[in-house]
């Protein structure tokens, strides 16, 4: 990948005339689970988090039955309160350890289907010259990068070139035919 920035006139150049609609995707990449979440899911008991009244076991079976119908969070939150009864246990250990993964995992896959879905709208915006809904679309994808990063440094500069192509009003009648309508974007 270039550390050079390339102009606007190299971009309307790629975009345009040879229709590369990648030349506004090289900023963007996927993040790594690590990079997804600024906080982690906690396995350990939260404060505050009472035992309900409820036994050991009576704790492990309401966690291992939201845990087959897929809701981690209760899972979770029954496998703290088998820790809270039974300290250092390592099945609840495990098992809250297995939960945290889960809602952690189902987070970055949320995300990164979010980040794709963002991805395709912009190499068809830019396929098909829609430079409004490019433009959104950038503006979109810079929420998932990281703060003061180069991804995103990237992709404020290329807004800026797609900026310069709807100031030059290049291919105005293609705007606004990818993205839905959904309030002034420029």
């Amino acid at each position: 990948m270039s550390k050079i920035k390339p102009t606007l006139h190299q971009v309307c150049h790629l975009v345009c005339n040879l229709g590369l609609a990648a030349a506004l995707l090289i900023a963007i990449a996927p993040i790594s689970p690590a990079q997804a979440q600024t906080s982690r899911v906690r396995a350990t008991p939260a404060p505050g988090l009472t035992t309900a009244g409820m036994t050991f076991q009576q704790a492990m079976n309401v966690g291992y039955a939201a845990s087959r119908q897929g809701d981690f969070d209760t899972a979770l939150i029954n496998f703290q309160r088998a820790l809270m009864i039974r300290p250092g246990n390592p099945y609840a250990s495990a098992a809250a350890d297995n939960m945290a993964y889960y809602i952690q995992y189902e987070r970055v896959s949320k995300r990164q289907r979010a980040i794709d879905r963002l991805q395709a709208r912009l190499t068809t915006s830019i396929t098909q010259k829609d430079w409004v809904c490019a433009a959104a679309t950038v503006d979109q994808l810079t929420a998932y990068t990281q703060p003061n990063s180069l991804n995103r440094e990237r992709l404020i500069g290329q807004r800026g070139e797609i900026s310069g192509l709807l100031d030059a009003r290049i291919d105005h009648g293609r705007w606004s035919t990818v993205c839905a309508a959904q309030g002034p974007v420029y």
